[in-house]
């Protein structure tokens, strides 16, 4: 199972930033995800064989292409090897699926030029399933073959990250899902370990505590 740890605060310093990355290093987790100003800082303390990742308009999915394609380019020259873009919520609530198409095309063409890995957040909260398993097709169709199913903006019951996940695995059994909700006690980490996870993202270290400990006995 992949194994990431996200850090989207905005609130901290480059002394707290420093501090939480050296904790989460002391787990063998595959990838950090942090906000474009952490990238620079968290690269220089990481070795390479963790991957970086960054939100890409992230929380809401607001910006035209122009504008998602710069900050991603920004994000890919200070050392992001992955980019997870927010689904673009206008296109998608107005059904303008051909401009979602050329939003994939224009991400996936920039981070092919960079080997850079591009995935996609959902949002299982806001958009009905009959929708997200169309995003999730026309990703899939493109060369996308990783999403997660919600931003983790909001508290996010894990509970019903995994059940949104495995409906969406039912209809585009192909997509890899990286599940994402919130962890907090031990019940959750064994239900984790019997859903046959592709990947599973945290965001405390208490999380990541309580699933290594699991994962060694």
């Amino acid at each position: 199972m992949n194994i990431e740890y996200c850090y989207f605060d905005i609130s901290s310093n480059d002394a707290e930033l420093k501090d939480i990355i050296g904790s989460v290093l002391k787990f063998q987790v595959n990838c950090i995800s942090v906000l474009p100003s952490y990238i620079k800082s968290v690269r220089s303390l990481t070795s390479d064989n963790i991957d970086i990742a960054c939100p890409i308009d992230y929380p809401l999915g607001l910006l035209d292409i122009k504008s998602r394609l710069i900050t991603a380019e920004i994000a890919i020259k200070n050392g992001a090897k992955i980019i997870d873009a927010v689904c673009p919520s206008y296109l998608l609530c107005n059904r303008k699926y051909d401009k979602f198409r050329e939003d994939i095309k224009s991400l996936i063409d920039l981070c092919s030029q960079h080997d850079v890995q591009l995935r996609y957040f959902l949002e299982y909260r806001i958009y009905s399933y009959e929708l997200l398993y169309k995003i999730a097709q026309i990703l899939l169709d493109l060369g996308v073959s990783t999403v997660m199913p919600s931003t983790g903006y909001l508290l996010d019951d894990i509970n019903d990250n995994v059940l949104a996940s495995a409906l969406i695995n039912k209809k585009v059994p192909k997509i890899n899902i990286v599940v994402n909700g919130n962890v907090w006690n031990q019940n959750q980490i064994f239900m984790l370990q019997k859903a046959n996870l592709y990947g599973l993202r945290v965001n405390s270290t208490n999380a990541l505590n309580l699933l290594f400990n699991n994962l060694s006995k």
